[in-house]
């Protein structure tokens, strides 16, 4: 039984297990020696930002397995238009849950790093299973 061994997957699973910091400073390693792996290793990541790609239904799937507390943090960490993109979702109620989360007394940039990186966890698991998707390509409608 010869098992072809495939680097890259393997690189891109080893890095997505990394918390962010760990993540962007082994990127920028690798950046120094090989730009060109960086740039293909960075788009094959799974990212907050490409939370920008999932659908209402998916999001409910998601909050099955998530903290609002730790959505509410994460998206501190995040642009306006994610944000906004994101909130939108949500009922009034639990939108005014997580932007009293979001605009709470300050915290430490670890804790939403940390919040991220747990949410992170639960997209790729439910990516992995299939029970979301997360299409960068645009002109591929969600149904």
């Amino acid at each position: 039984m010869n098992k072809k061994f495939d680097g890259f997957k393997a690189a891109i699973e080893m890095l997505q297990g990394l918390d962010l910091a760990a993540q962007q400073g082994l990127l920028a390693d690798i950046a120094r020696r090989d730009p060109e792996m960086a740039v293909r290793l960075k788009s094959s990541l799974v990212t907050f930002d490409d939370l920008q790609y999932i659908t209402v239904n998916m999001m409910k799937r998601l909050l099955q397995d998530i903290e609002l507390d730790d959505l509410g943090l994460a998206l501190r960490g995040v642009n306006k238009e994610l944000s906004e993109y994101l909130l939108n979702m949500f009922s009034q109620n639990m939108r005014r849950d997580i932007e009293d989360i979001l605009k709470g007394k300050p915290r430490a940039l670890s804790e939403v790093l940390e919040a991220q990186s747990k949410i992170m966890e639960v997209v790729i698991r439910l990516r992995d299973k299939g029970e979301i998707i997360l299409s960068k390509d645009k002109s591929e409608k969600m149904v």
